[in-house]
């Protein structure tokens, strides 16, 4: 049976705390391992994590990203894995679900892999961004938030299983189908929203670009 392992930060980090439930779905149906950084541990837990990938056949992370580095936290700026250590993710099956996955899997060359583009999941990557492609996303709300995180986390759970981890393009088709129903549900169900047809927009946006290498 391969090796799988999830990570996800140990500590309470309000920018990631929503994906909680994509963390415990993905340690109980792919029986994976959930391991992650803790700032306030004595322990070396970026070692533990290092350790654990490097016994892996598949990592699943759950977190913040860049074109360049993934990071440990969204607490402080601790780099996970960068230019000096992305090797150790070589040879995996990869699922980096952060910011700008996709980016940093295509500067890193690396295959068997899953990525994503921007994800406003947070008021300040509203404010930081102010758009998402031709979509203004600035005046989004705490609840345009909420019903945007929800939407991912119930499309992601509904796709994520043993078949779809060992088959990236069985995934792209079920999240795709998840998604797009997450999009009629936004259509339909939250009228009442000022903003509900750009929500609709900025999830279409999260199935365009994702990318599958």
């Amino acid at each position: 049976m391969s090796k799988i392992v999830c990570i996800y930060s140990l500590e309470r980090d309000h920018t990631t705390d929503f994906l909680q439930g994509v963390c415990d779905h993905i340690c109980t149906t792919l029986s994976a391992t959930q391991i992650g950084y803790d700032v306030d541990s004595d322990d070396d837990t970026l070692g533990e994590i290092y350790d654990a990938v490097k016994k892996a056949d598949a990592v699943l992370f759950l977190g913040h990203g860049t074109s360049d580095s993934l990071f440990a936290s969204g607490s402080d700026e601790t780099e996970l894995f960068g230019r000096e250590n992305v090797n150790l993710l070589t040879n995996k099956r990869l699922f980096l679900l952060a910011c700008n996955s996709a980016e940093f899997i295509k500067k890193y060359k690396l295959v068997n892999a899953v990525g994503f583009g921007k994800m406003p999941t947070s008021l300040d990557d509203a404010r930081h961004w102010k758009t998402l492609h031709k979509t203004i996303i600035e005046g989004f709300s705490r609840s345009d938030i909420d019903i945007y995180n929800k939407a991912l986390v119930n499309a992601l759970c509904n796709s994520i299983s043993v078949e779809t981890i060992h088959d990236y393009s069985l995934f792209r088709e079920r999240f795709k189908f998840q998604v797009s129903r997450e999009i009629v549900k936004c259509l339909t169900q939250h009228k009442d929203k000022e903003h509900y047809r750009k929500i609709a927009d900025v999830l279409f946006y999260l199935q365009k670009d994702m990318i599958i290498k």
